[in-house]
């Protein structure tokens, strides 16, 4: 299997400025994930896309493969595809891995370019997990997505889906799965090229989450549940949150020490 990873990095995050470059145990959130996906056995290439100079001159620092696409670009897919394209990359799978998701590990990667390659009806495919607290239910910085019975994707929300009618929510967590979506998407690559000739949909601007282009244009997005903790970065409190889950598990302390 030919595949290919780029991260988008944007420094004009809306919730959280310069995300890319927010330090987490003294790395860049960006260096994360790039470290995690350098290390996945089935990737040709691991590329960031910058928006700038800025984020493109830390990420040759630790080693990154670099291209800037000036921020011109209506979302990370979109970066994405240009990257493929600037660069004449030749690939069966492309992967848009956020650069907010530095939780992402090379096994996680892995499974799914194996899945997609597996399953030859999905056009895409990403990562979910069950959402387990009424916090993160009910959280916009939290995407849920609601699966169908073959569990490819119905619809992502920053809203909490399904709706509850009959039970609370704290019931119906411990009864019912809920379903939170993480942060990377593996594109077939004629699927890619297609999503960026699309305008952006309705459904994709009231929410602000661009994978709904490609559903509501009628195409598959195969969803595979991720084992461990996976925790995106997308406001400022989860940033903080997070740095308190690694101190609470020594986490910095490994991380400062691994050359």
């Amino acid at each position: 299997m030919n595949a290919v990873a780029i991260i988008p990095a944007r420094y004009a995050s809306g919730r959280l400025p310069g995300k890319p470059l927010r330090k987490l145990c003294g790395k860049p959130l960006v260096q994360w994930v790039w470290e995690a996906a350098s290390k996945a056995r089935n990737l040709s290439r691991v590329i960031i896309a910058a928006d700038s100079e800025r984020i493109a001159a830390v990420c040759r620092r630790f080693g990154a493969d670099t291209v800037i696409i000036p921020d011109d670009v209506p979302s990370g897919t979109d970066r994405v595809a240009r990257a493929y394209e600037r660069l004449r990359l030749q690939a069966a799978f492309v992967l848009n891995v956020q650069a907010d998701e530095p939780l992402l590990q090379p096994q996680h990667i892995e499974m799914l370019i194996t899945s997609l390659a597996e399953h030859a009806h999905w056009d895409a495919a990403t990562l979910v997990q069950p959402i387990k607290t009424t916090e993160e239910l009910l959280s916009p910085a939290v995407v849920k997505v609601v699966l169908r019975a073959d569990r490819s994707a119905l619809y992502f929300s920053r809203a909490p889906i399904p709706y509850v009618r009959a039970h609370s929510l704290e019931e119906l967590l411990h009864t019912a799965h809920f379903w939170k979506h993480v942060g990377i998407y593996a594109y077939r690559a004629p699927i890619l090229q297609r999503f960026c000739m699309l305008p952006a949909s309705p459904l994709e601007r009231a929410e602000g989450l661009e994978q709904l282009r490609l559903l509501e244009a009628g195409y598959t997005i195969g969803c595979l549940p991720a084992e461990g903790f996976l925790m995106g970065v997308d406001t400022a409190e989860q940033l903080a949150q997070l740095r308190r889950w690694f101190r609470s598990t020594l986490r910095c302390r490994q991380a400062r020490q691994t050359p």
